[in-house]
Protein backbone atom coordinates (compact mmCIF):
# COMPACT_ATOMS: atom_id res chain seq x y z
CA UNK A 1 0.00 0.00 0.00
CA UNK A 2 2.88 2.35 0.75
CA UNK A 3 4.12 1.90 -2.84
CA UNK A 4 0.70 2.92 -4.16
CA UNK A 5 0.69 6.08 -2.05
CA UNK A 6 4.13 7.02 -3.30
CA UNK A 7 3.13 6.18 -6.84
CA UNK A 8 0.02 8.34 -6.57
CA UNK A 9 2.03 11.18 -5.12
CA UNK A 10 4.56 10.82 -7.94
CA UNK A 11 1.80 10.83 -10.56
CA UNK A 12 0.20 13.87 -8.92
CA UNK A 13 3.47 15.76 -8.80
CA UNK A 14 4.17 14.80 -12.42
CA UNK A 15 0.80 16.18 -13.47
CA UNK A 16 1.49 19.40 -11.59
CA UNK A 17 4.89 19.66 -13.29
CA UNK A 18 3.32 19.11 -16.70
CA UNK A 19 0.62 21.67 -15.96
CA UNK A 20 3.30 24.07 -14.79
CA UNK A 21 5.29 23.59 -17.96
CA UNK A 22 2.16 24.19 -20.00
CA UNK A 23 1.35 27.29 -18.01
CA UNK A 24 4.87 28.57 -18.43
CA UNK A 25 4.71 27.89 -22.15
CA UNK A 26 1.43 29.75 -22.49
CA UNK A 27 2.57 32.66 -20.37
CA UNK A 28 5.90 33.03 -22.16
CA UNK A 29 4.64 32.32 -25.65
CA UNK A 30 1.64 34.64 -25.59
CA UNK A 31 3.56 37.85 -24.91
CA UNK A 32 6.55 36.81 -27.00
CA UNK A 33 4.40 35.87 -29.98
CA UNK A 34 2.07 38.82 -29.59
CA UNK A 35 -0.92 37.19 -27.92
CA UNK A 36 -1.30 39.49 -24.97
CA UNK A 37 0.64 40.08 -21.82
CA UNK A 38 2.39 43.39 -21.50
CA UNK A 39 2.03 44.19 -25.21
CA UNK A 40 -1.69 43.71 -25.73
CA UNK A 41 -2.26 42.43 -29.26
CA UNK A 42 0.43 42.45 -31.88
CA UNK A 43 3.57 40.41 -32.21
CA UNK A 44 4.33 38.59 -35.41
CA UNK A 45 1.75 38.98 -38.04
CA UNK A 46 -0.33 41.80 -39.31
CA UNK A 47 -1.03 43.80 -36.15
CA UNK A 48 2.32 44.65 -34.67
CA UNK A 49 5.99 43.99 -34.62
CA UNK A 50 7.23 41.73 -37.39
CA UNK A 51 10.29 40.87 -35.34
CA UNK A 52 10.08 40.55 -31.60
CA UNK A 53 13.18 42.09 -30.15
CA UNK A 54 14.92 40.78 -27.07
CA UNK A 55 13.54 43.85 -25.30
CA UNK A 56 9.97 42.69 -26.00
CA UNK A 57 10.73 39.12 -25.04
CA UNK A 58 12.36 40.28 -21.82
CA UNK A 59 9.26 42.34 -21.02
CA UNK A 60 7.16 39.19 -21.53
CA UNK A 61 9.48 37.17 -19.29
CA UNK A 62 9.41 39.86 -16.59
CA UNK A 63 5.61 40.05 -16.82
CA UNK A 64 5.33 36.27 -16.51
CA UNK A 65 7.73 36.05 -13.57
CA UNK A 66 6.50 39.18 -11.78
CA UNK A 67 4.90 37.30 -8.89
CA UNK A 68 7.54 34.69 -8.08
CA UNK A 69 10.48 36.78 -6.90
CA UNK A 70 12.77 35.78 -9.77
CA UNK A 71 16.31 37.10 -9.58
CA UNK A 72 17.84 39.26 -12.31
CA UNK A 73 20.05 36.30 -13.24
CA UNK A 74 17.00 34.06 -13.67
CA UNK A 75 15.26 36.68 -15.81
CA UNK A 76 18.42 37.03 -17.93
CA UNK A 77 18.79 33.28 -18.43
CA UNK A 78 15.12 32.77 -19.25
CA UNK A 79 15.16 35.74 -21.64
CA UNK A 80 18.12 34.18 -23.45
CA UNK A 81 16.32 30.83 -23.74
CA UNK A 82 13.06 32.46 -24.90
CA UNK A 83 14.85 34.72 -27.41
CA UNK A 84 16.71 31.79 -28.90
CA UNK A 85 13.50 29.76 -29.17
CA UNK A 86 11.50 32.59 -30.73
CA UNK A 87 14.31 33.13 -33.26
CA UNK A 88 14.29 29.43 -34.17
CA UNK A 89 10.51 29.36 -34.48
CA UNK A 90 10.38 32.52 -36.58
CA UNK A 91 11.53 30.52 -39.59
CA UNK A 92 8.52 28.24 -39.23
CA UNK A 93 6.21 31.23 -39.30
CA UNK A 94 7.83 32.53 -42.46
CA UNK A 95 7.65 29.08 -44.08
CA UNK A 96 3.94 28.95 -43.24
CA UNK A 97 3.40 32.23 -45.09
CA UNK A 98 5.12 30.75 -48.15
CA UNK A 99 3.00 27.62 -48.01
CA UNK A 100 -0.19 29.64 -48.52
CA UNK A 101 0.80 30.33 -52.11
CA UNK A 102 1.50 26.63 -52.67
CA UNK A 103 -1.88 25.76 -51.18
CA UNK A 104 -3.67 28.21 -53.47
CA UNK A 105 -1.81 26.78 -56.46
CA UNK A 106 -2.70 23.19 -55.49
CA UNK A 107 -6.38 24.04 -55.07
CA UNK A 108 -6.84 26.73 -57.71
CA UNK A 109 -5.89 24.89 -60.89
CA UNK A 110 -8.14 23.11 -63.37
CA UNK A 111 -7.88 20.05 -61.11
CA UNK A 112 -6.95 19.62 -57.46
CA UNK A 113 -3.29 18.63 -57.07
CA UNK A 114 -3.67 15.97 -54.38
CA UNK A 115 0.03 15.09 -54.41
CA UNK A 116 0.98 18.71 -53.71
CA UNK A 117 -1.64 18.90 -50.93
CA UNK A 118 -0.24 15.74 -49.33
CA UNK A 119 3.30 17.12 -49.56
CA UNK A 120 2.19 20.37 -47.90
CA UNK A 121 0.36 18.44 -45.18
CA UNK A 122 3.37 16.26 -44.43
CA UNK A 123 5.67 19.28 -44.35
CA UNK A 124 3.36 21.09 -41.92
CA UNK A 125 3.08 18.07 -39.64
CA UNK A 126 6.89 17.75 -39.59
CA UNK A 127 7.27 21.47 -38.91
CA UNK A 128 4.74 21.33 -36.07
CA UNK A 129 6.56 18.35 -34.57
CA UNK A 130 9.87 20.22 -34.83
CA UNK A 131 8.35 23.30 -33.19
CA UNK A 132 6.86 21.17 -30.44
CA UNK A 133 10.26 19.64 -29.69
CA UNK A 134 11.91 23.06 -29.57
CA UNK A 135 9.24 24.47 -27.27
CA UNK A 136 9.38 21.44 -24.99
CA UNK A 137 13.17 21.70 -24.77
CA UNK A 138 12.94 25.43 -24.01
CA UNK A 139 10.33 24.77 -21.31
CA UNK A 140 12.57 22.19 -19.69
CA UNK A 141 15.50 24.62 -19.78
CA UNK A 142 13.38 27.39 -18.30
CA UNK A 143 11.96 25.12 -15.60
CA UNK A 144 15.51 24.15 -14.63
CA UNK A 145 16.35 27.84 -14.10
CA UNK A 146 13.52 28.20 -11.59
CA UNK A 147 13.38 26.65 -8.15
CA UNK A 148 10.68 24.07 -7.34
CA UNK A 149 8.98 26.70 -5.20
CA UNK A 150 8.94 29.21 -8.04
CA UNK A 151 7.53 26.61 -10.42
CA UNK A 152 4.81 25.79 -7.87
CA UNK A 153 3.96 29.50 -7.61
CA UNK A 154 3.63 29.72 -11.40
CA UNK A 155 1.34 26.68 -11.40
CA UNK A 156 -0.79 28.35 -8.73
CA UNK A 157 -0.94 31.60 -10.74
CA UNK A 158 -1.89 29.62 -13.84
CA UNK A 159 -4.72 27.90 -11.94
CA UNK A 160 -6.01 31.26 -10.67
CA UNK A 161 -5.91 32.72 -14.19
CA UNK A 162 -7.88 29.81 -15.62
CA UNK A 163 -10.37 29.88 -12.76
CA UNK A 164 -11.06 33.56 -13.52
CA UNK A 165 -11.54 32.89 -17.22
CA UNK A 166 -13.43 29.58 -17.19
CA UNK A 167 -16.78 31.19 -17.95
CA UNK A 168 -15.53 33.21 -20.91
Amino acid sequence: MRFEMNRRRWIGLSLVAIAGAGALAALLAAPALGGGGPFGHGGWGRHGHQRMSEKHIRAGVEWTLRGIDASDEQVDRITTIATSTVTELRGLHEAHDGAREQLVAALGGASVDRAALETLRAEHVAAADDASRKITDALAQIAEVLSPEQRAELVAEHAKFHALHEDE
